[in-house]
């Protein structure tokens, strides 16, 4: 038996990227996945790939910025499958780079909806079930842009956003570990396959300082299924800094 055989997980962003990755990798260990994605055609044909390749999937169309929408997600889930035993929060926006002085109320208030408020009502919409049924997972796709600063002027509201979701997870996690939910966040650094573009001379700057390069959206999927895996059984409040030598320390 697969170690997540039977586990229903949801993935936000599952559509593409990063969340397509991870809902691909969880599939292949057993793991029934919801492709949650705002792009509704592009989620169809992701939990298509899944059924065709063995696993067992549904697609559900949502926007994690609007609770009502978060709340038809997780009830189309649980009808589906019974019940939720993970969430993964990967679904956000990349938000455009600019300096403080640039960033107006829009922007602000866009970046944060989506990238921490929310990831927040989606761990909020799960929480009751998993805590009721004594088992949960939960993992936040963050960003080292939450824990250094970068020479490209990262937009500040998308640095405050990612780094209001290891603040979730750390008060969070100690909060819910009594009911067997364990809450954990992955940092990655640039995958080179989603977000903004890099230039070629930017990915040779890039590679030239950085000997590990670009490990693509798969080293970010490897560590949800750690922590989601019976090896993260002991894991709690913990980030998982995956960035290939972008971010260094503790």
């Amino acid at each position: 038996m697969s170690e997540l055989e039977g586990r229903v997980v949801i993935v936000t962003g599952a559509a593409r990227g990063i969340g397509r990755s991870v809902a691909e990798s969880l599939a292949q260990r057993g793991a029934r996945i919801i492709v949650a994605d705002l792009l509704a055609d592009e989620a169809t044909e992701a939990a298509e790939y899944l059924g065709a390749q063995g696993g067992e999937a549904m697609a559900v169309t949502v926007n994690i910025a609007e609770p009502s929408s978060v709340e038809q997600m997780v009830a189309a889930a649980t009808e589906h499958f019974g019940r939720v035993d993970a969430l993964v929060n990967n679904a956000g926006l990349d938000a455009p780079r600019g300096v403080p002085w640039e960033i107006d109320e829009a922007h602000w208030r866009r970046v944060i909806d989506v990238d921490l408020n929310g990831a927040w009502w989606c761990t909020r919409a799960v929480l009751p079930k998993m805590m009721e049924q004594r088992y949960g997972r939960i993992v936040f796709i963050s960003s080292i842009a939450a824990r250094q600063a970068g020479s490209s002027h990262t937009s500040p509201a998308y640095a405050t956003a990612k780094a209001g979701l290891l603040g979730l997870t750390i008060a969070l996690s100690a909060q819910v570990e009594s009911y067997n939910v364990l809450v954990n966040a992955i940092t990655p650094g640039p995958t080179g396959s989603t977000g903004t573009p890099f230039s070629d001379a930017g990915r040779e700057a890039y590679v030239a300082t950085h000997p590990l390069g670009f490990g693509g959206a798969q080293p970010i999927a490897d560590g949800v299924l750690y922590l989601l895996s019976p090896s993260g059984d002991w894991l709690s409040g913990m980030v998982l800094n995956i960035s290939g030598g972008e971010f260094r320390g503790m």
